[in-house]
């Protein structure tokens, strides 16, 4: 439920911006959900030093862990549930049995995004049936292609993003299962022919199958969200599938439908793009409205975070409690409700020292040929700075390594098989963490 809450929100907002980013000319917007709200207040995040920003909390996950380690998970949204991405440790005051906790003692700190088990995933569909000419199916592939890649054809992805493609006329057809190799995916992207016979539209043949591909889900070791996008000029003509069934589908997902032609129905588009609808006049305008969506799905992703310190609480003595309570807020909000703060309670009576770990980050899968970077970083020690050791087995035949700095390195998939990825921290006295990566054969 709080998922469905949440996309409810934030999702529809994104529409408003793109109404802006494209000036409005030809697109018109069916539906965003923001009647009564401007479009200038919903959609883009908060930068974390703006003057009056009104920052919601809320609350995902709460774990207090041996020896001494508190953990929460949130997200951060504005008054319309708009995703505010960008707040550093700094921006938040931590407060143990409501006096501040040192963020020198007990490396107080914000996750970086890139640490956080976090999938996200796209799954977008092409209409091909035969009404969409040549040109316009060259037009579609060169939008989404920019919304997988910048200018020079670098990846515009997160290293936890992955996209599937689909196309559909009379049959709904998967092209490339999710995948976070952008050459792969445009690979297949400008594979996609024209018809070259009269074939009709599973419009809800689409719906259907696009939404059986997401499930979004919170928890403490796994954050999965997805979305749909599906590009179409007319509705359901195949009849394989019925409308009731395809409304049925998207409860609780995030669809987009983006309509261009006047042959489209506003009505079905607006009840099928549970996240927004668009009308578009022609298929030139689509390369703005993905990239726009693209980047706000990230912002979306960026609203999650994960807060994490050394608790300096120990046992109490004699027949003191040895339970605390903690309180979680953002500074200078203007956010005067409950939704301002995160509160919750820990026992601190088997409580002791923490030792340094190392936590090396990067996707546990790759395809072959594909390549990713990997970050290590040193939770708990001494040193500010680390120096790494990387490696792999000895008897490693699946995976090739770039060293790119003390805390980085490029793994690239060379052959089908497994690899363990292992980081030890010279300066914090040879402590070391172990990454499992999975390479597979496209």
């Amino acid at each position: 439920m709080k998922l469905m809450n949440y996309k409810r929100a934030f999702f529809p907002l994104l529409l408003a911006v793109l109404v802006s980013a494209c000036d409005g000319e030809g697109i018109d917007r069916i539906n965003d959900g923001t009647s009564g709200q401007s479009s200038s207040s919903r959609g883009s995040s908060i930068a974390s030093n703006s003057p009056n920003r009104y920052v919601q909390l809320e609350k995902l996950s709460f774990e207090s862990t041996l020896p001494s380690i508190i953990s929460v998970m949130f997200q951060a949204t504005d008054q319309y549930g708009g995703a505010i991405a960008g707040l550093q440790t700094s921006d938040f005051l931590l407060l143990e049995d409501n006096e501040p906790v040192s963020a020198a003692e007990t490396s107080l700190s914000i996750v970086p995004h890139e640490q956080l088990p976090f999938s996200l995933r796209t799954v977008i569909m092409i209409d091909v049936s035969s009404s969409i000419s040549p040109s316009d199916l060259e037009t579609i592939k060169a939008a989404v292609r920019g919304m997988l890649t910048d200018t020079e054809g670098q990846s515009t992805l997160l290293p936890q993003q992955e996209i599937a493609l689909y196309s559909f006329n009379d049959t709904v057809t998967l092209l490339r299962d999710f995948s976070s190799n952008t050459d792969s995916i445009v690979n297949t992207l400008d594979a996609i022919q024209p018809a070259v016979a009269i074939t009709p539209t599973d419009f809800y043949g689409a719906v259907i199958a696009g939404a059986e591909r997401v499930e979004d889900t919170f928890d403490i070791t796994q954050i999965t969200q997805g979305s749909v996008i599906i590009i179409t000029d007319g509705t359901d003509t195949a009849a394989r599938n019925n409308y009731s069934d395809a409304v049925a589908a998207v409860q609780g997902k995030s669809i987009y439908t983006l309509g261009v032609g006047n042959e489209i129905s506003e009505n079905i588009m607006q009840q099928i793009g549970t996240s927004g609808t668009f009308s578009l006049s022609n298929f030139e305008q689509l390369k703005s409205v993905l990239s726009t969506i693209n980047q706000q799905v990230v912002d979306s992703a960026n609203s999650f975070y994960y807060l994490h310190y050394a608790s300096p609480k120990r046992g109490a003595a004699n027949a003191a409690s040895s339970m605390h309570n903690i309180k979680l807020s953002v500074q200078n909000n203007a956010n005067r409700t409950g939704t301002a703060v995160i509160t919750d309670i820990f026992d601190a009576s088997e409580f002791s020292n923490v030792s340094a770990e190392v936590v090396v980050s990067g996707p546990t899968r790759l395809e072959l040929d594909q390549s990713a970077i990997y970050r290590a970083t040193t939770r708990w020690g001494p040193q500010p700075i680390s120096n790494f050791i990387w490696s792999l087995p000895a008897d490693n035949v699946a995976c090739t390594t770039e060293r790119l700095s003390t805390t980085s390195i490029r793994i690239t998939g060379i052959a089908p098989g497994e690899c363990t990825l292992t980081a030890e921290d010279q300066s914090a006295g040879g402590v070391q963490g172990w990454h499992f990566i999975e390479v597979v054969a496209d």
